[in-house]
C-alpha cells in the first residue's frame, strides 16, 4: 500500500520534516518493508533559492513512501509539476538524484522555483517524478538493491495507480539526472533503448564519468568489468538516435571525462562553462536544462528550437 501523499513545503524540508514524513508514512502503509532514510542531498549540490520567490511560480511537490520490491525497502516518490496543471495529461520526465542524495533534491526549494520559473516563462509542460535510488549508480551492485530495475518497472505502475502520464501509461518520456544520477539517466535512458521504447531526450548535469579505473573503482561497481558495462563513455553509440544534452562546469572533476564524452558522442546539446560541483553552478543551467527537455514534448513551443551541438575544444 502506497504511503500517504504529503504536499512538500518549505519549512517541512528545511526543519527536517522529510524525515519525520517518512517515518509517519512508513508506520501508516510500509511498516512491513525494510526501509530506512537515506542521507539527505548533499549540501554543496542544494540549488540556492531566492529569499523571496512567488508562490504562483514554484512548482507543485509532493513526497510519498512507496514499497519497493526492486529494492527490498520503502522508497520516497517525489513528484512536481507546473502549479495548477493536472498532472494526468503531462508528460513524465524521471529525475535522478546524485551520490549521498534522495529524491528529495528534486523537491528542494531551489529546484521547485526553477522548475516553476522556467514552466512560467513558457517551457512546454511536464512532470518530474523522483525516487530514492541510494548510491548504487543506478544499477543493481547488492543483492535485492536494483534501483534500475524499479525506475523501468515500478515507476510506470505506481504512475498509473495515481492517473499520472495517463497518455504514455505512467512510462516517462524524458530522463535527467544530476552528478551520479546523470551518469545514471544516460543508463537508463539506454536500457530504454535496450526495450525499444526510447525516451525523447536525457538531461544530464554535471554527470559522474570516469576516465580512471582507479577512481571509478571508489563508486559502487562490482569490479572493473561492472563499470566498463555501465560507462557511458563505452555505450554512448547506443544513444546515437536519443537526443542528449550534457552540462558541466569548467572546474569540475568530471570536466575532463565529460568533454571526452562530448567529443565521442557529439550529443544533441553540450555546454562547458564557468562553475564548479555544486548547487549554484547547477542552479545556473536548470533553465536552459528544463528547456532543452520541454523542446522535446512540444518543440514548436520552445524559445529555444532544436539547438545543435557545442564546439569543444581537444583534450
Amino acid at each position: 500500500m502506497p504511503g500517504p501523499i504529503r504536499r512538500l513545503t518549505r519549512r517541512r524540508l528545511l526543519a527536517g520534516g522529510a524525515a519525520t514524513v517518512g517515518v509517519a508514512a512508513l508506520a501508516a502503509g510500509s511498516a512491513s518493508l525494510a526501509g530506512s532514510v537515506e542521507t539527505p542531498a548533499p549540501v554543496r549540490l542544494r540549488v540556492p533559492a531566492p529569499s523571496r520567490a512567488p508562490r504562483s511560480t514554484l512548482a507543485d511537490t509532493t513526497v510519498e513512501w512507496v514499497g519497493s520490491t526492486a529494492r527490498s525497502r520503502a522508497v520516497r516518490l517525489v513528484v512536481s509539476s507546473p502549479p495548477g496543471r493536472d498532472r494526468a495529461t503531462l508528460p513524465l520526465c524521471v529525475g535522478l538524484h546524485g551520490l549521498g542524495g534522495n529524491a528529495l533534491w528534486w523537491g528542494d526549494p531551489g529546484m521547485r522555483h526553477a522548475l516553476g520559473a522556467a514552466w512560467a516563462s513558457g517551457v512546454p509542460p511536464f512532470t518530474v517524478a523522483a525516487l530514492d535510488g541510494g548510491d548504487n549508480y543506478w544499477h543493481a551492485v547488492r543483492p535485492g538493491d536494483d534501483p534500475m530495475r524499479m525506475l523501468l518497472d515500478e515507476l510506470p505502475a505506481w504512475m498509473t495507480q495515481r492517473g499520472l502520464a495517463r497518455d504514455t501509461r505512467g512510462v516517462p518520456v524524458l530522463a535527467a539526472g544530476v552528478s551520479m544520477g546523470g551518469a545514471g539517466a544516460l543508463m537508463y535512458a539506454r536500457e530504454r533503448v535496450h526495450r525499444g521504447a526510447p525516451v525523447r531526450a536525457v538531461a544530464a548535469m554535471s554527470p559522474g564519468l570516469f576516465l580512471d579505473p582507479r577512481l571509478a573503482a571508489k563508486r559502487p561497481f562490482a569490479g572493473t568489468a561492472d563499470w566498463i558495462a555501465n560507462d557511458p563513455l563505452r555505450f554512448y553509440p547506443e544513444l546515437a538516435s536519443t537526443p542528449t544534452g550534457i552540462w558541466c562546469g569548467d572546474k569540475d572533476a568530471f570536466a575532463d571525462p565529460v568533454r571526452r564524452y562530448v567529443a565521442l558522442a557529439h550529443p544533441q546539446f553540450s555546454r562547458i562553462s564557468p562553475g564548479r560541483h555544486d548547487g549554484t553552478y547547477i542552479g545556473s543551467i536548470l533553465p536552459q536544462v528544463v528547456a532543452f527537455l520541454g523542446a522535446h514534448v512540444a518543440p514548436p513551443a520552445l524559445p529555444f528550437a532544436q539547438p545543435g551541438p557545442t564546439v569543444l575544444p581537444h583534450l
